[in-house]
């Protein structure tokens, strides 16, 4: 938000036309970053931590759920991660939810070679003007999260993930919904290490 009230009160004693348009000014300025969910100073705070996480499992399709019956601004958006047969959630896919608390995902219940694969879920909420609410919430517990498996017959071995937003390219920074950083720089290639001296 825009703190006018230094000077706005002297430039309308002086020239009240200019005062009162440049009021007006700030008065739309900071309306429509508040609906965005930004502030012109800086970060605003992350939505508070969700309460729960539902997963219900099909034979090729999950239902996720978050329950959230906090107070939130309505640019909230929401984020469900995904990680296949790891509950370290080393290099987890993300799911943008936007506003929305739910969602169906296709997922295959085995790999290529029709292994059956183990899912774990977390989730978490972001404004566009904030960093992700840090307090992930799990299907399950953090430290036990519960496995959940598919009971149809489709096969597919995911590609790693890519992560979301400015988090790191490889995938391995999860949690991180639109990102930390406003702009992520481009992703250099590895140098080859230097010739051996025979």
């Amino acid at each position: 938000m825009i703190d006018s009230s230094q000077f706005l009160k002297k430039i309308k004693n002086a020239s009240p036309m200019l005062g009162n348009l440049l009021e007006d000014w700030y008065n739309q300025i900071n309306t429509t970053f508040n609906h965005a969910g930004f502030d012109t100073k800086g970060f605003v705070q992350p939505p508070p931590p969700i309460a729960g996480l539902n997963v219900s499992a099909g034979s090729d399709h999950v239902h996720v759920t978050i329950n959230d019956q906090s107070q939130v601004k309505k640019n909230v958006r929401y984020f469900v991660e995904y990680a296949v047969n790891d509950p370290t959630f080393a290099q987890p896919h993300v799911e943008d939810l936007g506003a929305s608390r739910g969602r169906v995902l296709a997922l295959p219940a085995k790999d290529g070679h029709g292994t059956v694969q183990k899912y774990y879920f977390r989730a978490y909420g972001q404004y566009g003007g904030s960093n992700p609410q840090t307090h992930q919430v799990y299907f399950g517990t953090k430290y036990v999260p519960t496995a959940v498996q598919l009971t149809g017959a489709s096969t597919l071995t995911l590609l790693p993930s890519q992560g979301s937003g400015t988090g790191r390219a490889d995938g391995t920074q999860g949690g991180s919904g639109i990102g930390y950083v406003l702009t992520r720089p481009p992703v250099q290639p590895k140098r080859s290490p230097a010739p051996k001296v025979a």
